[in-house]
């Protein structure tokens, strides 16, 4: 495969209670260089996403409790 760029992101929603929810998502599209291996470069956006949704989390957390 000869990709160019790679999108990778990650969501979570989590339900509150009386019918309200929050949502959070992260994204990255990442350009792909010559000769770099598109399973590393997955795997590290995927936990980097993955780390950014958390950080919204608890962010949400602090500014609503």
């Amino acid at each position: 495969m000869n990709a160019k760029e790679i999108k990778v992101g990650y969501t979570y929603t989590k339900n509150l209670g009386n019918y309200e929810n929050v949502k959070v998502d992260a994204d990255v599209t990442i350009t792909v260089e010559p000769g770099e291996d598109l399973d590393e470069l997955y795997d590290k956006a995927y936990d980097s996403m993955k780390k950014q949704v958390k950080n919204g989390l608890k962010k949400f957390k602090e500014d609503v409790f």
